[in-house]
C-alpha cells in the first residue's frame, strides 16, 4: 500500500526532512488502517512540501537580491581598493624612503654611540694625568661617565663638557691655590699654583720656600721638587698677577717623553 506514494520525488533540501514520515507503524495494523494512516501521511507531506516551496521561492528572491547587490558592493569596493592603491602609491614610496633613512640613521647612531662609548673609555683612563684642579672640577662628569647604563644621549652631553673644559683650560694660565699632597703617601700642603695648559705647571710653597713642578708622566700627574726655582715661580706668578714688572722668567718645561 505504500509503494504508490514512493515515487514522489521531493527536492533534494526537503528529502532528509521527509524520510522520517513513511515509518508508519505495522503492528496490530489493518489494511484500512494502512490505507488511512499513508493517506494522511501523504496528506501532510503535500501540505508541508507546499509551505516549503513557497517559502524557498520567497526566500530564494530575496537571497537572489542579496547576492546582486553584495556582488554589486564587491565591484564597487574593489574599484575603491584599486582607487586607494593608486593614490597611496606616492605615499607608500615616501614611507619607503623613510624607512631606509631610518635605518642608516639607526645605523649612524650606533656607530657614533659606539665611537663616543670608546671614547668616553679613553677620557676616564685619562683623568689620573689631569691637572688637579680641572679634574677635581670635573668630577660630576666623571662620575656620570663611568655609569654603565648610561643612555647615549648623556653619554654624549658628558663627553663634550670634559672636552670642552679641557680645551679652556689648556688655553689659559690658571692660579690657584690648593692644599694637596705633592708626592704618594706625603701630608697636604698648601700650594700656590700656575697652571701653564693642560700638561705643566708651576707651585710655590711660600711657608717652606719650596718650589714644584707638575706634568703628567706615566700616566698620572706628578709633582717634582724643584728647590731652586722658588725665585723664579715666585716671580711668575707675580708677574701673572700684576704686581711686578714683565720681564723673562726660565723655568724648566719638558714634553712628556722628551727633554727639558
Amino acid at each position: 500500500m505504500i509503494a504508490p506514494f514512493l515515487r514522489l520525488n521531493p527536492s533534494p533540501p526537503l528529502l532528509g526532512w521527509l524520510l522520517p514520515l513513511f515509518v508508519i507503524p505495522l503492528a496490530g495494523a489493518t489494511p484500512l488502517d494502512d490505507v488511512q494512516t499513508a493517506a494522511t501521511t501523504w496528506a501532510n507531506l503535500r501540505s508541508e512540501m507546499t509551505r516549503l516551496e513557497t517559502d524557498w521561492t520567497a526566500e530564494k528572491q530575496v537571497l537572489t537580491a542579496s547576492i546582486a547587490g553584495l556582488n554589486q558592493r564587491a565591484e564597487q569596493m574593489a574599484l575603491a581598493h584599486e582607487a586607494l592603491v593608486a593614490g597611496t602609491a606616492k605615499d607608500r614610496r615616501e614611507l619607503e624612503e623613510l624607512h631606509t633613512q631610518n635605518d642608516a640613521i639607526s645605523a649612524n647612531l650606533n656607530l657614533a654611540d659606539a665611537r663616543m662609548a670608546d671614547v668616553a673609555q679613553k677620557l676616564i683612563a685619562l683623568r689620573p694625568a689631569l691637572p688637579p684642579r680641572l679634574s677635581t672640577a670635573l668630577d660630576l662628569p666623571y662620575r656620570s661617565l663611568a655609569a654603565a647604563d648610561l643612555p647615549a644621549g648623556e653619554r654624549a652631553q658628558h663627553v663634550m663638557t670634559i672636552l670642552n673644559r679641557c680645551n679652556q683650560f689648556n688655553q689659559a694660565f690658571v692660579l690657584a691655590e690648593e692644599i694637596i699632597p705633592t708626592s704618594p703617601g706625603a701630608d697636604p700642603q698648601l700650594l700656590e699654583i700656575i697652571y701653564l695648559g693642560l700638561a705643566q705647571a708651576c707651585a710655590i710653597d711660600r711657608a717652606a720656600n719650596q718650589a714644584y713642578v707638575g706634568r703628567p708622566m706615566d700616566g698620572r700627574w706628578t709633582w717634582t721638587h724643584e728647590p731652586d726655582l722658588a725665585g723664579e715661580i715666585a716671580t711668575m706668578i707675580a708677574i701673572y698677577q700684576d704686581r711686578a714688572e714683565p720681564t723673562f722668567v726660565t723655568v724648566p718645561m719638558q714634553v712628556t717623553g722628551g727633554g727639558r
